[in-house]
């Protein structure tokens, strides 16, 4: 299954790069997006996936399952992606958040029962995600063009080695149960969907034109990340605009 989403990550990067030649002129006002012909068939495609199949079984999740133990389930998760967060915090330059990033993950592994629990937010030790994007944007790489990926949906040309990355670095991925892993993979798919289920409605709300709506939410998040909240008055000047 990991390997699968690895080759999945590449082929998508290699057909993305390869259809650039190709967009309309229809397509060519958004520079962020130049390969718009390839992403909106693909994000059609996961679209109909997410509807027909992911979002039924998260709503299923959600109506069978108490909140304290999906609170749980997504504590464990979101504690396996610490690793993640200790490493790049760290060649950010971001010692101390490195450090804490480490310490999340050693207090809810052990007096937070594997995570269930975020024992480490209660006592002070505030989570600071961080991934590979990021550690590229704060050393100065552009995010290059804005790509939807198979089933793995929005993400951008510098993103990609980081969702590789991410991957090999999640705990799930070193287990040697092939059964296991599939399962706990699809049990994090679940629950990461069922937690994106009151922001869709939201998102209904505000546009009908689904993928630019994800597209601007994510390109924006992105910066917002890269950056740690710190816009300044063009970036803001510029979002009004928009």
């Amino acid at each position: 299954m990991r390997h699968l989403k690895v080759f999945v990550i590449g082929l998508a990067a290699i057909l993305a790069s390869g259809c650039a030649s190709v967009t309309g002129s229809s397509y060519m006002s958004d520079p962020n997006d130049p390969w718009q012909t390839v992403n909106r068939p693909v994000f059609a495609i996961n679209d109909a996936f997410d509807q027909g199949l992911f979002k039924p079984l998260a709503e299923g999740y959600n109506a069978i399952t108490p909140e304290p133990i999906r609170n749980g389930v997504t504590n464990f998760f979101s504690n396996l992606n610490e690793l993640d967060n200790v490493i790049n915090n760290f060649f950010q330059g971001k010692i101390t958040e490195s450090a804490t990033s480490l310490g999340r993950f050693v207090v809810n592994s052990t007096i937070g029962i594997g995570g269930l629990l975020d024992v480490a937010s209660n006592i002070g030790l505030e989570k600071s995600r961080e991934d590979l994007g990021q550690t590229l944007g704060v050393l100065g790489t552009g995010s290059g063009p804005y790509v939807v990926l198979p089933l793995l949906g929005s993400s951008s040309v510098r993103d990609i080695p980081g969702r590789v990355l991410s991957m090999y670095l999640n705990p799930l991925a070193w287990l040697d149960d092939i059964s296991f892993r599939n399962i706990m993979v699809g049990i994090n798919a679940v629950d990461d969907r069922s937690n994106l289920l009151a922001k869709e409605d939201i998102a209904k709300e505000i546009s009908n034109d689904k993928y630019t709506l994800y597209k601007d939410a994510y390109l924006e998040e992105r910066e917002f990340q890269v950056l740690d909240g710190n816009l300044d008055d063009s970036d803001l000047t510029k979002d009004i605009a928009d």
